[in-house]
Formats: structure tokens, C-alpha cells, sequence
């Protein structure tokens, strides 16, 4: 395929990434997941006086080593994650300090050789609990994100699984969603859900970008694989081809 047909396939991929800075519910940018949908947000119980003394982490620029700063949860847990850098390059380690409401440390964990990212937090799957989701900036356009959840009224987090991509989403169902830039014709957009506090792959949509024959973008095509779960969503092939192809974040891909 000629240059044209490259250059209209990273137009189309501009156009998805950039519509999920126009679209609350969108997956963001890698390294940037930003703030939770406003409908995904679950009620905030926590205090309004922040339990540590660092900065709020908010958008920091990349910088050698990133500065300490926190996290504040937005669920009824009312946690807050300190977050501390060691190290430079993509050597960087990251230590994150959990602390409870009254400002006691319930947990301690720590991710090696991370880069110059900052952690987020975001519900991933709907069910009330903000994930700590630390990126791991790659060589290539996709990040790889590392995946901590907890659930019900507990406060230690385990560490769930891993997913890379250039941004991550949430769909109506609760599923996970992370699209990955295969090729420039070629997209991923891959389906997870949490089963046992771990993260379990379901089926992956396929974007294929076609020739029109002249080198120019001619549309695309759509396609579903089992990626090992998909007897879990209870559908046939045909019937999640036609359901996960028609998902908001597929579909800004294929534009």
C-alpha cells in the first residue's frame, strides 16, 4: 500500500485518538488517562481535607525524575496514593504509599524500571472501586499498563494484570477495553474482564484499513477473535462480531 493509504490511516488514527479528548467516555492518550467519565464517577465520601502533605499529582510534565505527589480516590473508600519516583530514564521506579481516611498506611507497593510516568486512577469496570493504573512508557506508539485492583470494602490492592495499548476505556457492560496500533492498516482493539481480581482476555476487534486501489483509505474492516473468553459474554462468533464491532471505541478507529 502507497503512501497515500499510510498517511490516511494515521489521519483516521489522529481522528480516534483526538475524539477521545472531544468524548468524556473515550480511552485517552497514552500515559494520560485523565479523570474518570462523569457517569462511570461514583459517589465521593472522601474528606475534603487531603490526608498528605505532598502535592496532587494532576498533570505533570515529563521531566528526569517527577516530582512526589498524591492521588485522591474518588470512590467511597476515600483512599489516597502517594506516589514517589526513584531513579531516571526508563530505569525509574515507582514506590505508592496507600493511606486510609485518618492518614494511616494500609499498603505499600512498588513497580521497577516504570519510566518517567505518573499512576492514575480510574473505575475500569463499573463496579463502584477506583484501579491504580501505572503506564509504562514502550519505544513503540503503545504503553503498557500496569493494572492494580481491589474490590468490595477492602483496601489492599492486588496486582490484576497488565494490558498495552495507547489508551484504555470502559464499556457499558463493565468490560475493559485497550486499543493497541498493530500497523499503520492495522488496529487492535482488545476486550478484558476481572475475574478473581485478575485480568481475563475476552475477544479482540480487528481494524483492517483497505485500498481503494488508487493508495487512498477505502474504509475498513471489522473483525472478532476469541481471545479465550469469549464463551463467557454468552455469544456466538457472528453474534460478538456484530455487538463488539458497533463498540463506541471500535467505531472511532474505523472513522
Amino acid at each position: 500500500m502507497g503512501r497515500k493509504l499510510a498517511a490516511g490511516v494515521l489521519a483516521a488514527a489522529t481522528l480516534a485518538t483526538g475524539g477521545c479528548a472531544r468524548h468524556a467516555a473515550t480511552a485517552p492518550t497514552a500515559g494520560n488517562l485523565g479523570e474518570p467519565p462523569t457517569e462511570h464517577a461514583p459517589t465521593n465520601t472522601a474528606p475534603l481535607t487531603p490526608v498528605s502533605t505532598l502535592v496532587p499529582c494532576g498533570d505533570i510534565a515529563s521531566a528526569a525524575t517527577p516530582p512526589d505527589c498524591y492521588l485522591q480516590s474518588r470512590d467511597s473508600a476515600g483512599l489516597t496514593f502517594e506516589v514517589r519516583h526513584s531513579g531516571t530514564g526508563q530505569r525509574a521506579s515507582v514506590s505508592i504509599t496507600v493511606l486510609d481516611p485518618t492518614g494511616a498506611q494500609v499498603q505499600s507497593l512498588t513497580e521497577q524500571s516504570v519510566g518517567t510516568t505518573t499512576p492514575r486512577l480510574r473505575d475500569l469496570d463499573n463496579d463502584g472501586r477506583d484501579e491504580l493504573i501505572i503506564p509504562i512508557m514502550l519505544a513503540s506508539a503503545n504503553t503498557r499498563y500496569v493494572i492494580y485492583r481491589t474490590t468490595g470494602d477492602s483496601t489492599r490492592f492486588q496486582r490484576a494484570g497488565e494490558l498495552a495499548g495507547i489508551g484504555i476505556d470502559t464499556t457499558a457492560a463493565g468490560y475493559t477495553v485497550v486499543t493497541a496500533r498493530d500497523s499503520y492498516e492495522l488496529w487492535k482493539v482488545e476486550f478484558w474482564t476481572f475475574d478473581a481480581d485478575k485480568l481475563q482476555p475476552l475477544v479482540t476487534a480487528q481494524v483492517q484499513f483497505l485500498d481503494d486501489g488508487t493508495g487512498h483509505v477505502g474504509g475498513s474492516q471489522c473483525t472478532v477473535t476469541d481471545t479465550g473468553g469469549l464463551a463467557r459474554t454468552g455469544l456466538s462468533l457472528e453474534q460478538a462480531t456484530a455487538q463488539f464491532c458497533a463498540e463506541p471505541t471500535v467505531l472511532r478507529v474505523r472513522r
